[in-house]
């Protein structure tokens, strides 16, 4: 169903000062509504109900329960709404753990106020925004680690290092089989597997991270 009227957004905070730059922030923009300010994630949880905010801009660092542990908590009981991190931490621990709680978006403090209410309208139309230093530790962590030539060897079998030496030497599946004395099948079967374990889909990329070029 489509919003008509401005957003409703909950604000978790417990530093006062804070609190109400934010609300300042939040009044300035048309097309957002303050649905409910709350300093601890108890009251949170227990005022969520009235108000039931699209979108929710937390802290983490909050007295009592944490703010990761109030997105779990609202996330699992209203799976619609929305929820921002604001904080000072930039750690993955906290960063992963708000993500896997339920968090849509990660903004650091340092954030402008432009940066609040375009995160805000982006989170309100499905997307996932963070602070650029948070989504570049996001990206490092899905990036498949670099593999050397001493891991790849720890990683790979001495049958497996035979064929990819062998592919070194442009030699075909075919060609490897008879040099080896096993089937073509089983040569597929060996480069299969060692693809997978060096992260890489063919025996250009193979050869490049095993040779360092």
């Amino acid at each position: 169903m489509a919003r008509t009227g401005p957003a409703s957004i909950g604000l978790v905070e417990d530093d006062s000062r804070v609190r109400e730059a934010l609300v300042t922030i939040l009044g300035a923009a048309a097309d957002l509504r303050l649905a409910g300010v709350w300093a601890n994630a108890e009251d949170a949880l227990q005022g969520w109900a009235k108000e039931c905010p699209d979108a929710v801009i937390m802290d983490i660092n909050l007295p009592g329960a944490s703010g990761i542990a109030c997105v779990r908590g609202l996330s699992q009981r209203w799976p619609a709404a929305q929820f921002l991190m604001y904080t000072m931490y930039d750690d993955d621990q906290r960063v992963f753990e708000a993500l896997k709680a339920g968090a849509n978006g990660y903004l650091l403090k340092s954030a402008t106020p432009a940066d609040i209410l375009h995160a805000l309208h982006d989170l309100l139309q499905g997307g996932s925004p963070m602070s650029a230093s948070i989504a570049r530790r996001v990206v490092a962590y899905l990036r498949p680690p670099a593999v050397g030539r001493e891991v790849a060897e720890a990683r790979l079998t001495p049958r497996e290092q035979e064929i990819l030496a062998l592919l070194a030497e442009g030699l075909l599946y075919k060609e490897i089989g008879t040099r080896l004395s096993i089937s073509e099948a089983a040569v597929k079967q060996h480069i299969h597997r060692m693809y997978g374990k060096l992260h890489v889909q063919n025996r250009t990329e193979a050869l490049n991270l095993y040779f360092g070029r």
